[in-house]
């Protein structure tokens, strides 16, 4: 009888082992110095298997996975995610999944383990008060962090506004947190800093996805309008990074009895379009014949133009860029023109292509012009952007805001020397350099920054 009892146990436990419908978590080691946790959510239903995932680091949840498939006998595991242009294989184990993660590329070991994922919380020790706390922009809900100087009762307070994309109140990307490091600077320095979690991201409500620039103006707003209705501070004003620098400007321009001052971040001073045109510019360097990068410019403009002012469907929108490609790969190098052509033309990479440029969100961004906002801004600027910056060119940028900003009652821009988009020093200042820099924020940065800010209050 023990016989049978021990055998139905062990036919149990391997029953419940080749379990896979649950939540695993892992981690990617990206490079020796930077991990990235993973939460893999699998589900069964009658058609199948299906899964998502979260990247609770970077506040992205419900990312869609295309394929999962399970063989029961082998064990085996895979799923692929377009969304993200990943895949992976790995086989049970227990409680473990053994496996590689793909993307781009970049192959990686991860381990997927049964259960939900806990983030362990550093213990910081600081020195100014850290309050957590909720801010209503219309419908959805900010969750946001104030952080105030505790020695001293601080006269003047600002907003930090992230850039594009997901992201949360620190704007992680990577090992990465710029505006976390903005605020423990300025707040180390008496100034009250308000930071909040883009809507849809991280702990505010919303959906992200289908949110657009004017969304996330309003969401700005309130953060401003929280800290004037406080009533505690002589002086509000604003900080935005890339995209945030664009917000900053609009209401400034829109509503300048509500911001004292601005500071802009690698921020535009040229339209959407011209930011679009010298990325791809940027991204293409290495694949354009040198003699055809004032050709591939052109085209690139009069396309993204077009996609902004003239495309009003998908349909439309697939037709103009398949155009576009047709009359860029000419200028692709000889010796590079085949396989470039195989990838862009790619139902895969197409799709994925389509799907970013086509929203309404990219769109608005197209067609956002600072200079219908400069000159109605009145407040002072700071505008700083570094050298190397390969998503917003300093040079361009800046004279145009100083150019443009003719109502201002000061404006001071400044190009930081061997600085990329996100205030480090680098070699390439290109977005594949990110994750392999040192964290941090440029300390001469942060010093313009508090020393430009405190020079506002003593003029007062």
């Amino acid at each position: 009888m023990r016989n049978y009892i021990i055998l139905a146990l062990s036919i149990l436990a391997l029953t419940c082992q080749a379990q896979i419908a649950d939540t695993w978590h892992g981690t990617l080691q990206v490079t020796p110095t930077y991990s990235l946790p993973l939460v893999l959510h699998i589900t069964e239903g009658p058609d199948g298997y299906s899964a998502t995932l979260d990247s609770p680091e970077q506040g992205a949840q419900g990312i869609p996975v295309d394929q999962v498939s399970f063989s029961p006998d082998s064990r085996t595991l895979s799923w692929q995610s377009r969304t993200i242009g990943a895949d992976y294989s790995g086989q049970l184990e227990g409680d473990t999944i053994r496996g590689d993660f793909s993307q781009q590329g970049f192959t990686t070991r991860l381990d997927l383990i049964r259960g939900e994922y806990r983030k362990k919380e550093p213990k910081d020790d600081l020195p100014y008060l850290s309050t957590e706390l909720t801010i209503p922009s219309g419908e959805v809900t900010l969750a946001a962090t104030l952080t105030e100087p505790s020695e001293q009762k601080s006269s003047t307070a600002v907003v930090l506004v992230a850039g594009s994309g997901p992201n949360d109140r620190d704007e992680k990307l990577g090992p990465h947190k710029p505006l976390r490091d903005i605020a423990d600077h300025l707040t180390r320095q008496g100034i009250t800093v308000l930071r909040y979690d883009k809507r849809g991201v991280g702990e505010s409500t919303g959906t992200f996805g289908v949110s657009m620039l004017s969304d996330f103006v309003a969401d700005a707003k309130s953060a401003l309008e929280y800290l004037r209705g406080s009533g505690r501070y002589s002086r509000v004003g604003l900080i935005g990074h890339s995209e945030g620098g664009l917000i900053a400007e609009r209401i400034a321009a829109e509503s300048p009895a509500e911001v004292d001052f601005i500071v802009l971040l690698a921020a535009p001073g040229t339209s959407g379009v011209e930011i679009i045109t010298y990325q791809n510019v940027v991204m293409m360097a290495s694949l354009i014949s040198p003699e055809a990068k004032e050709d591939f410019a052109k085209v690139t403009g009069e396309t993204f133009r077009d996609l902004a002012y003239h495309s009003t469907t998908r349909a439309e929108d697939s037709t103009l860029m398949r155009g576009y490609f047709e009359r860029v790969l000419p200028l692709v190098r000889e010796e590079q023109r085949a396989g470039t052509r195989a990838m862009v033309l790619s139902d895969r990479y197409f799709s994925s292509m389509l799907d970013a440029t086509s929203t309404p969100y990219y769109k608005e961004f197209l067609r956002s012009d600072p200079s219908a906002l400069l000159p109605r801004i009145t407040c002072p600027i700071l505008a700083l952007n570094g050298s190397k910056d390969m998503q917003v060119e300093a040079s361009g940028n800046l004279s145009a805001i100083k150019r443009l900003a003719t109502a201002s009652s000061g404006v001071r821009t400044e190009e930081i020397a061997g600085l990329n988009h996100l205030f480090l020093p680098c070699s390439t200042g290109l977005p594949g350099e990110y994750v392999h820099l040192k964290p941090g924020f440029s300390s001469e940065a942060l010093e313009m920054m508090t020393e430009w800010i405190k020079e506002g209050e003593l003029g007062r």
